[in-house]
C-alpha cells in the first residue's frame, strides 16, 4: 500500500518520482526538475483540437489501430452494446476534429491533408510566452472554497487512490487526438501510469506494456508539462519544444495525486475498462474558451482556486488541479469529440437524468515553484502558454474487477488505495 496523504479531508496517495527510462517517449522518464532524456518521438499524434489538424488539442480524434474498446482487460464484454471505443477510432479514420474534439464538418480529408503537406506544424510564427495577464497574487484571488469550473462538486462517500509515481515518459504525441502523427501535440506530455503510451498506442500495445502504477494498473493519464523559463530544457530546436514555443527546464512534480471519488446523491456505477475522456481545452484560445477547465491554487491557500498562474507566497507550492466529467451516457466508451458520451455534473454533485454516475477521477499536481512569472505550462504555439489552456487525458485500462471494487469503496464510504488488479 502506498503512504497515504489526507489532503482537504480527502486520502489520496503521494505519488513518487520512480520511473525507469522508457523507450518509446520524446524524452525518457525525468529523475529532476529539467527532466533528463533523449529525443526519440515515437510517433507524436496531430492533434487537431482547436484548429483543423492542428495537433493534440483536439483530444478528439482518434482512429487508432487496437483492440476491442468495449472489452476488459481480461477480455470480457462488459456488457456496453455496440459503438466500443477502439471499433469508433477505426471507422472514424477521415474524421477531422477540433480543439480537444469539435468535428469540422466544413472541411474535406484531401483540403486537411493538403495543408498539412504544406505546414504540418502550424502557428509557429505566432509563438509568445505567457504575459503579464496571465498571473496573478494568490492573496488577490476570491476565496471560493475551491468551487471552481466544472467538476469537483460536491464530492461524497468514499474513494480511491492509485500510486503511479510522478513522471514517467514525456514526448509530444497525443494517440487519443492524432493517432500515428509524430508531434502531433506540439507540446509536451508528462505521463503516469502505462510506460508505452505514444502516438501509435492502441488498445493492445497498451495492455502489453508496464505500469509505474504500483498496484499493476496499465491506465495512462497525461498531461503538458510545466516549465521553468530560468533554465533549459532537453528540447531545444526540437518539435515540441522551442520549436513550437515551447522553453525552459521541464519541472517534476513534487507529488502526482490520482484520486476517484463519488459525488453528489447517487451511489456511483463502476468505471468501465478501456473509458476514454478528456477534460479542458488544449486550444480553447482559438475556440473562444470554449471546454476550458483550468485550476490553480496554492499549498495553504486551497479555498482561492483560479484559471490564471497563481504567484504563490513563501513556503507555499504551485498546484493544479484537473477534474474530469463523472457523468457517462452507459453505453459508449469514446466518442468523436472524446466529451459527448461523457458530462459534468451540476452544482450539487448529481447527473443529469439518463446519465450514470461514475467515480469522479481528480489528478492533483503539487510543484516547486519558480520565483517570479518565470514559469508556464507547454501549449499549442498559437495558444501562447495562455493558462486556460491546461487539459488532461486518460483511458482507463483497470481490471473489471479493480474497477468494481473502486465502486464498492465509494458506495461503502471507505478509503482505499492500489486497489488489487
Amino acid at each position: 500500500m502506498a503512504a497515504l496523504l489526507v489532503t482537504a479531508g480527502v486520502v489520496v496517495a503521494a505519488g513518487s518520482a520512480a520511473a525507469d527510462d522508457q523507450d518509446g517517449g520524446l524524452f525518457s522518464a525525468l529523475s529532476s526538475d529539467e527532466s533528463s532524456g533523449g529525443s526519440d518521438d515515437e510517433g507524436s499524434g496531430d492533434d487537431q483540437d482547436g484548429q483543423d489538424q492542428e495537433s493534440e488539442g483536439s483530444e478528439g480524434s482518434g482512429d487508432e489501430e487496437s483492440g476491442d474498446g468495449s472489452e476488459d482487460a481480461d477480455g470480457q464484454q462488459d456488457g456496453r452494446d455496440g459503438q466500443d471505443g477502439q471499433e469508433q477510432r477505426r471507422q472514424q479514420d477521415n474524421d477531422l476534429v477540433e480543439d480537444e474534439g469539435e468535428v469540422d464538418a466544413d472541411r474535406e480529408a484531401p483540403e486537411v491533408e493538403a495543408a498539412e503537406a504544406a505546414d504540418p506544424f502550424p502557428g509557429r510564427d505566432e509563438i509568445a510566452d505567457a504575459d503579464e495577464g496571465d498571473f496573478v497574487d494568490i492573496a488577490d484571488v476570491d476565496a471560493n472554497g475551491g468551487e471552481f469550473g466544472e467538476g469537483g462538486r460536491r464530492l461524497s462517500g468514499g474513494s480511491y487512490t492509485v500510486d503511479c509515481g510522478v513522471s514517467d515518459h514525456n514526448n509530444s504525441d497525443n494517440y487519443m487526438a492524432a493517432p500515428g502523427k509524430r508531434n502531433g501535440a506540439q507540446h509536451v506530455h508528462d505521463y503516469v501510469g502505462n510506460e508505452s503510451t505514444n502516438a501509435n498506442s492502441d488498445d493492445d500495445s497498451l495492455e502489453q506494456a508496464g505500469t509505474s502504477c504500483v498496484n499493476g494498473d496499465q491506465s495512462t493519464f497525461f498531461w503538458p508539462v510545466l516549465r521553468d523559463l530560468n533554465g533549459t530544457g532537453p528540447d531545444v530546436d526540437e518539435d515540441g519544444g522551442t520549436l513550437d514555443g515551447n522553453r525552459g527546464a521541464i519541472l517534476q512534480p513534487r507529488s502526482a495525486q490520482l484520486s476517484f471519488h463519488g459525488h453528489g446523491d447517487e451511489p456511483v456505477e463502476p468505471m468501465p475498462t478501456h473509458l476514454m475522456m478528456i477534460m479542458g481545452n488544449a486550444k480553447q484560445g482559438a475556440q473562444g474558451g470554449e471546454n476550458a477547465n483550468a485550476k490553480y491554487t496554492c499549498t495553504g491557500q486551497e479555498e482561492r482556486v483560479t484559471s490564471q498562474y497563481p504567484i504563490c507566497g513563501a513556503g507555499s507550492n504551485l498546484v493544479r488541479i484537473l477534474d474530469y466529467p463523472s457523468c457517462w451516457d452507459g453505453q459508449n466508451l469514446e466518442s468523436k469529440n472524446f466529451r459527448d458520451h461523457m458530462a459534468f455534473t451540476d452544482e450539487d454533485g448529481n447527473c443529469a437524468d439518463g446519465l450514470t454516475p461514475i467515480p469522479a477521477l481528480r489528478i492533483t499536481l503539487t510543484y516547486d515553484q519558480p520565483e517570479g512569472r518565470a514559469f508556464q505550462i507547454d501549449s499549442f504555439p498559437n495558444e501562447q502558454h495562455d493558462p486556460a489552456t491546461d487539459h488532461s487525458d486518460f483511458e482507463n485500462l483497470a481490471t473489471q474487477d479493480s474497477n468494481d471494487a473502486g465502486a464498492a469503496c465509494i458506495n461503502e464510504n471507505r478509503t482505499c488505495a492500489n486497489l488489487q488488479q
